[in-house]
């Protein structure tokens, strides 16, 4: 970049239509930034493109017309069954190729990218959906090409294209050469000086001012779009300045512009008079403007045009049936199309010197042939441009705007609140996402030692002091202070809350339900969550008067929930309530807040993520801010802090109103509820096995002399493989070395660990196990109480990895089903691993015999090399145990991968998990049920000493050796039809939970099949009748309360445990084409602590009978001990 340059206007450049465009020389003085970072950008933004612009193939079943006098016509298309779309309808297209094939014999992506045009026998554009009838209402193109009964397509609105084209396009490679040093500042850090300095402007402000590349931080409330416009009013007293504003969203570059306006009424009316302030853009809400006197900054976009789209905005939040919202879409689009608008000529009109656009119509603008030439010539029509909401915008984006200004780039924004949506930057190489899902605000982790390039506003004016509290603490390292005029603000909080607390966690875990209300549950077409109870607690909430008729906001993460709940609210005619979800309120407030976690325990954001969507969804709230959530989920790491700072309360009927309950800090005075009254186990020991149970919970686990060793292993960034049988203690390890990386990698700054598993409810577990283990190495450490660096770490399941990189190879997670390695190895077919990237610097593989060998090669291909001549170079780490192959996967050969293992495989060889019997009874039953070929680890562990052959009486015998803790032996009883089978467990199950005082949660049951109906009708009953909930739970974190019984499956518990498992059904432990399910079962009993009950019919299929006997014959040879067990010697002969 030039170190000096002239910042008057050029006035040599050719003009545009009748004027002489603005004109400045770009002298950023950036440093020169790095090729290689503009191709990973290039590359992420292309797939980011193409996966966001996928086309969807639908078909129409059937066509209706729904038409008024006034409003027009729109077509209705009927596809038959719910309809999902990956990306927004809005602005997409519906379209019919004349050469569109009924039988798909040419994939979707052949008809994107194929290089004629296709005639188009029907298209239009989507104006609403309606999602779960499955029907798209489309306003037509052409009345004449009507839709009819056949495939269609479904193409997005295409976003991403400006920003594709700029780095990907022809047209575009001179203007390139200036995006390197650009997208080197945008990652942080780069603060020149600017080349001449300027005395305009706030005085609190100046030497910030004096800086090319600044950020101007602005935490929620601290009035960054005030701070804003006060200084780009008072900047313009430099006659040289031309400054472009732009931001996300209409709704936030109308605030900004009003901002702009407001303060220059105040600083320089004179701008205000001379129209060379404006808000560019159709957009525009022209009511907004008119409140506050500021129309005149919309001259050049059609007013009336403006005021005729407001009115329709207006009816369009009030309408309810999916007809009436189309034909007011259909009727805005047509006036916005119609518009004469003047946007084009006032964007480089020298004297407009303030222009306020959009994001995206700010960029689109750099396709225009005459400023593209300008920027390639090292010119720029703006001297400065702020970038507002710059913590939504990608590093890619700010990049290519930067590109509009010559003289400074200003970003506004939170690096704590919401961060750039990117659909596949999660899985793409570190090099490429740091591009899309990073702004250029997001290496602003810490308030401390910030640069002076860098102003951090600190005292907000929106909270009330007791809710900033809560937000400062949570994100912003207890900087932020309430200004003296919002403390000493009158407050009109009603009683009913603000004699409670303003910051309420409302402990859903005490209200009179069962847990699958408070669990969350798939919204309408299998998609989002909701959460059923939260309207009966809203209810309690909006007895009060003063409550229910507050200025409040109801936000979920989840688009569901919001819905659900919106409805509920305009049905209870609450006019000033209005629901959301979180990402479509950042910028706006409320005076209460009622924030619904509805599945903290998601996977669907990262944890980093969660804790800004967190942050944003408390610093709404003005008054008071209620979070509705169970204490399981409080537990998540990105809600566990709101504990210390927020009063854990319900309400209950005092039989005259609602009162609020102090809900105290955990939930054992219910414990027991369940057993007997007169048990008194609380306060000395009856022997009852539900009090050892209890007692030997509060006992802190040491690690074995085994795990000990493992776990202080040096790693030296190489492969490592650990087997171990089950309950050996493998995810402790795991975890523990996952601490160690995190450890060793968290001073580099594009470090990422992955740690990938199969089983999706084993998410929560293994997060609370890293931090666990992260605490630990910190024990001790009086100076290093940091938090667990969640930003570096991804807990991914194979299917979101597969899900992020199948586009890449034109295929998709939605073709193949549960297949996984099925699809890695098309994957691969398609592109070889030595043309894959890195995706992360250590890679962790939990339960790694559930992916399969292509799944591993795949996973494995994308880990760091650090060393590009030695493959063994990866910090690669894999954790197997073949016995629990629930999927009958194919075993890996590791040279196959490139992967060297010799004496970097370790064979844990002790189990704590199960007592002897059970343990013995799964290994044997497991044999006898396997085919001779699938016997190969059993004959290692025999060869091992860890299993032995023994003779009981005549019968084979494998005695185990990896465990030697004592306990009861298993049970099993079978029975000639179900209703005896659930009768037996019930009674069984009230003796354990009644008499023997042992707590429903430290109770499991794994079944296996279509039998979930059997147990809801037959055993939830009888459970409910002792006060114990059946709660089925699976393909999800685990919560329980004091009262909960778990029934899962084999697949979702494993890595779990249990002091008791039963298995009901047992003889449905059998696929449908017969195949015994040996595997599945092998893991449902080791999942057993200390009891193992199995319940089973003794008819059904051949394979149903031989698992029922195979059972029934090892329980009778463990049960039937000889006088002397023989144990053959060496040479095969019994002793």
């Amino acid at each position: 970049m030039n170190s000096s340059c002239d910042d008057e206007p050029n006035e040599g450049q050719p003009g545009v239509a009748d004027f002489e465009p603005a004109c400045f020389q770009s002298c950023l003085g950036l440093p020169d930034g790095d090729d290689q970072q503009l191709k990973d950008t290039a590359v992420a933004v292309r797939q980011e493109y193409r996966d966001g612009s996928r086309w969807k193939r639908l078909n129409c079943q059937r066509v209706s017309i729904f038409a008024e006098r006034d409003r027009g016509t729109v077509f209705v298309v009927h596809v038959g069954s719910s309809v999902e779309f990956d990306w927004t309808w809005e602005g997409a297209k519906a379209f019919r190729p004349k050469s569109l094939d009924d039988n798909e014999r040419y994939s979707d992506r052949f008809y994107e990218e194929a290089d004629y045009e296709d005639e188009i026998l029907w298209s239009g554009e989507i104006v609403e959906v309606d999602e779960r009838n499955g029907c798209l209402f489309i306003s037509l193109d052409d009345p004449e090409r009507t839709p009819k009964a056949g495939p269609f397509f479904v193409r997005p609105f295409e976003f991403l294209s400006v920003l594709d084209s700029i780095y990907n396009g022809d047209e575009f490679a001179e203007l390139r050469k200036h995006l390197p040093a650009r997208l080197n500042a945008a990652e942080g850090d780069i603060h020149p000086q600017v080349s001449a300095s300027s005395d305009c402007g706030l005085s609190n402000l100046h030497d910030w001012w004096q800086h090319s590349w600044s950020v101007l931080w602005g935490p929620p409330g601290t009035g960054k779009t005030w701070t804003t416009g006060q200084q780009i009013a008072k900047v313009l007293q430099d006659e040289s300045e031309r400054i472009l504003v732009i931001s996300t969203t209409n709704r936030a570059t109308d605030a900004v512009a009003v901002a702009i306006g407001e303060a220059a009424k105040i600083h320089c009316p004179n701008e205000m008079d001379a129209d060379t302030l404006l808000r560019i853009g159709k957009g525009a809400s022209y009511q907004t403007f008119v409140a506050k006197e500021l129309d005149p900054m919309l001259r050049g976009t059609e007013s009336e045009t403006l005021a005729q789209i407001d009115r329709l905005v207006q009816q369009l939040q009030a309408f309810e049936s999916s007809e009436d919202k189309a034909l007011a879409r259909k009727q805005i689009g047509k006036l916005r199309t119609s518009a004469n608008d003047q946007s084009n000529r006032i964007f480089v009109d020298a004297d407009r010197r303030v222009v306020v656009a959009t994001a995206f119509k700010a960029m689109s603008y750099l396709k225009d042939e005459s400023i593209r030439k300008m920027v390639e010539d090292g010119e720029a029509p703006f001297t400065t441009i702020f970038i507002d909401e710059a913590g939504l915008i990608s590093r890619a984006a700010v990049a290519a705007l930067s590109l509009l200004a010559g003289r400074r780039i200003v970003l506004v924004g939170d690096s704590k609140q919401l961060a750039p949506i990117s659909r596949i930057s999660r899985i793409l190489p570190t090099r490429q996402q740091i591009w899309l899902a990073s702004s250029g605000l997001s290496h602003l982790d810490h308030t401390d030692n910030i640069p002076q390039a860098v102003h951090l506003l600190s005292a907000q004016h929106r909270m009330h002091p007791d809710v900033c509290k809560v937000v400062s603490n949570f994100q912003y390292d207890g900087v932020l202070s309430t200004a003296p005029d919002r403390a000493e603000m009158k407050s009109t909080l009603s009683p009913f809350i603000a004699d409670q607390s303003r910051a309420i966690w409302y402990v859903l875990d005490e209200e009179d339900a069962d847990l699958a209300s408070i669990r969350a549950a798939r919204g309408p077409a299998k998609k989002s969550w909701v959460r059923g109870m939260t309207a009966a607690t809203l209810r309690k909430l909006f007895s009060d008067a003063g409550v229910r008729g507050s200025h409040g906001l109801f936000i979920s993460p989840f688009k569901a929930q919001a819905q659900q709940i919106g409805k509920l609210l305009a049905g209870w005619g609450m006019k000033t309530w209005e629901a959301s979800t979180v990402h479509s309120q950042q910028g706006s407030e409320a005076d209460i807040v009622i924030f619904d976690t509805v599945n903290a325990g998601s996977g669907t954001w990262q944890i980093p993520e969660w804790k800004r969507l967190v942050n944003v969804a408390l610093s709404r709230a003005r008054e008071a801010v209620i979070v509705l959530a169970s204490r399981s989920e409080m537990e998540e790491p990105y809600l566990r802090p709101l504990k210390q700072t927020m009063t854990a309360a319900f309400l209950v009927n005092d039989g005259k109103r609602f009162v609020w309950r102090d809900a105290g800090k955990t939930p054992s005075s219910q414990a027991v509820a369940v057993a007997e009254p007169n048990a008194g186990y609380k306060s000395k020991t009856s022997g009852r096995m539900g009090d050892q149970f209890d007692g030997r919970k509060g006992l802190k686990p040491i690690l074995s002399q085994e795990q000990q060793r493992l776990t202080n292993l040096d790693l030296d960034g190489k492969p490592r493989l650990v087997r171990g049988v089950a309950g050996s203690g493998k995810s402790i390890v795991l975890c523990n070395w996952l601490a160690k990386t995190a450890m060793r990698l968290q001073d580099q700054k594009d470090a990422r660990i992955w740690a990938v598993y199969a089983n999706r409810s084993l998410q929560k577990l293994l997060q609370e196990s890293i931090e666990s283990a992260w605490t630990n190495l910190h024990e001790g450490d009086l100076f290093d109480n940091s938090e667990f660096p969640w930003e570096k770490v991804s807990l991914l399941h194979v299917k979101d990895v597969l899900a992020g990189m199948l586009p890449s190879v034109q295929m998709s997670i939605e073709s193949i089903g549960f297949d996984y390695d099925q699809a890695a190895e098309e994957f691969l077919n398609r592109k070889g691993s030595d043309e894959l990237l890195p995706r992360c610097s250590a890679l962790f593989i939990d339960e790694a015999q559930d992916m399969g060998p292509s799944t591993l090669r795949l996973l494995l291909s994308i880990v760091e090399q650090t060393d590009k001549e030695d493959a063994n170079s990866r910090s690669a780490h894999i954790f197997y145990d073949n016995a629990q192959n629930v999927y009958d996967t194919k075993t890996p050969k590791w040279s196959d991968f490139g992967l060297d293992m010799r004496g970097r495989s370790t064979i844990m060889r002790e189990s704590f998990r199960s007592t002897t019997p059970i343990t013995e009874l799964a290994v044997n039953v497991l044999s006898r049920l396997s085919e001779r070929s699938k016997r190969q680890d059993q004959q290692e562990l025999l060869q091992l000493g860890l299993l032995e052959k023994a003779d009981r009486s005549g019968e084979a015998w494998l005695r185990v050796r990896y465990n030697q803790i004592a306990g009861p032996k298993p049970i099993y009883h079978s029975f000639d039809n179900r209703s005896q089978e659930m009768a037996s467990i019930a009674v069984h199950l009230k003796h354990l939970i009644v008499k023997d005082g042992i707590s429903p949660t430290d109770i499991c049951i794994i079944y296996n099949g279509r039998v979930q109906s059997f147990l809801e009708s037959k055993l939830s009953p009888a459970l409910a009748k002792i006060g114990v909930e059946l709660s089925f739970q699976k393909n999800r974190s685990f919560e329980r309360q004091p009262n909960t019984l778990v029934a899962t499956t084999p697949h979702s518990f494993k890595g779990y445990e249990s002091e008791v498992v039963v298995i009901p059904c047992v003889d449905n432990y059998v696929a449908p084409g017969g195949k015994i399910l040996e595997n599945s079962l092998y893991v449902a009993m080791t999942r057993a602590r200390s009891l193992l009950a199995i319940y089973g019919m003794n008819r059904g299929s051949e394979a149903s009978q031989k698992v029922g006997e195979t059972i029934r014959t090892c329980i009778s040879t463990q049960n039937r001990r000889p006088l002397i067990e023989s144990v053959p010697d060496e040479s095969g002969q019994g002793q």
